[in-house]
């Protein structure tokens, strides 16, 4: 064992070593360059010019595999969006390298480039904080009566519900959050008539660039389907004991719901707060259909791809120790709160209504039903 990690380590050792000294050459060769030191041959001199450039553009541009390669460790962590952007990730890493990082934080930066941007803090907000929603900007013409009002997607497609499927994730697989995705869609679409988009793509694979992915499948909705009102990423929630797993609503136990909203603490999105006044009206109807069910809204401070319409929320729908039938439950009653939010926004935004549109009430959520007849086959992208 000890001659197992002083290997890795060495090895790890020369590798960033080695990484560091191309990097510093490649710079200083174009320093070399930029200042007329490679004259003697203009030709071989702009060409040579033009590659170091690209060079440099690239490593810049994509610190991602850079990182990954000196640091294969982090392929395998939980990094969720906060790998959108790993330039402050990278300049920290190569300060420890170079030996300028010599303080406490500094080094632990270094050693593990994702803290030079993660930060802990975040802001937690009841639902009962919700103010007036601003309208989003919409074309006056009419839907069709069946193009998506509602988008659903899964980020990461593997998590699922430790007390159905023993584990808490399907690497590379469709776990009950996707299941519990296509129960929302069921139940807005046979029960309402909403028309929803929902795709079922794996998006986490490689887990630490899933949000990466997931925002190509996201820009793809919203580019098809103009008149969307709601986007949804559904996840499951990890951490919380059985206890805290549960919350009861109409004398049941059901999976809670956290609604999850982004901000512009670490990358541009100067409109995040009208997906949190979304958030916040559908937390309200939530809680008002079914009381404590929703445990409100939380702002945090990545982007979770929400910045591409105002309209997108991240919803954690109970957690790794909830049954994938407490899940469904939950699933089953948040399409019943965002049917009555889709046709106030119908409403206010003046698009034709579906065809069987939402009923005035919301009926009684089917807590007891099995998996299969709660889900149904879905319609993809």
């Amino acid at each position: 064992m000890a001659i197992g990690r002083y290997y890795w380590g060495s090895r790890r050792k020369n590798h960033t070593t080695a990484v560091m000294l191309i990097i510093f050459g490649v710079v200083l060769l174009r320093v070399v360059l930029a200042f007329g030191f490679w004259q003697s041959n203009q030709l071989i001199g702009k060409t040579f010019t033009q590659s170091i450039d690209w060079l440099v553009q690239k490593v810049l541009q994509d610190p991602r595999s850079l990182l990954l390669a000196s640091l294969p460790a982090l392929a395998w962590q939980d990094t969720p969006e906060e790998m959108e952007n790993l330039r402050p990730a990278l300049v920290c890493w190569l300060a420890g390298s170079a030996g300028l990082a010599n303080y406490p934080v500094g080094i632990l930066q270094a050693q593990i480039p994702m803290l030079a941007q993660i930060n802990p803090a975040e802001t937690e907000i009841r639902a009962g904080d919700s103010v007036k929603p601003e309208q989003a900007n919409l074309s006056p013409e009419q839907t069709t009566g069946r193009e998506a009002l509602v988008g659903i997607y899964n980020t990461h497609t593997g998590e699922t519900y430790l007390l159905t499927d023993g584990r808490d994730r399907l690497t590379g697989g469709r776990g009950g959050v996707v299941t519990v995705a296509k129960a929302v869609q069921k139940t807005l679409e046979e029960q309402y008539g909403i028309p929803v988009v929902l795709s079922d793509r794996i998006h986490d694979a490689r887990y630490a660039t899933s949000y990466l992915e997931s925002k190509k499948t996201a820009q793809e909705i919203v580019e098809n389907h103009p008149h969307l009102i709601a986007l949804l990423d559904i996840h499951r929630d990890a951490g919380r004991s059985r206890q805290d797993s549960l919350v009861e609503v109409k004398g049941k136990k059901v999976a809670p719901i956290l609604i999850i909203v982004g901000s512009d603490a670490r990358a541009e999105f100067p409109d995040w707060q009208q997906n949190y006044r979304f958030a916040c009206r559908l937390a309200d109807q939530i809680n008002h259909l079914y009381p404590g069910l929703c445990l409100g809204v939380r702002v945090k401070e990545g982007r979770y791809n929400q910045f591409l319409h105002p309209g997108a929320l991240l919803l954690e729908i109970g957690t790794d120790n909830n049954s994938l039938t407490e899940a469904l439950a939950s699933g089953e009653m948040l399409a019943h709160a965002l049917a009555q939010l889709v046709r106030q926004e119908v409403k206010a935004r003046q698009i034709l209504p579906p065809e069987g549109g939402p009923p005035a009430e919301a009926p009684a959520p089917a807590a007891d039903r099995t998996v299969e007849q709660v889900t149904g086959a879905s319609k993809q992208i």
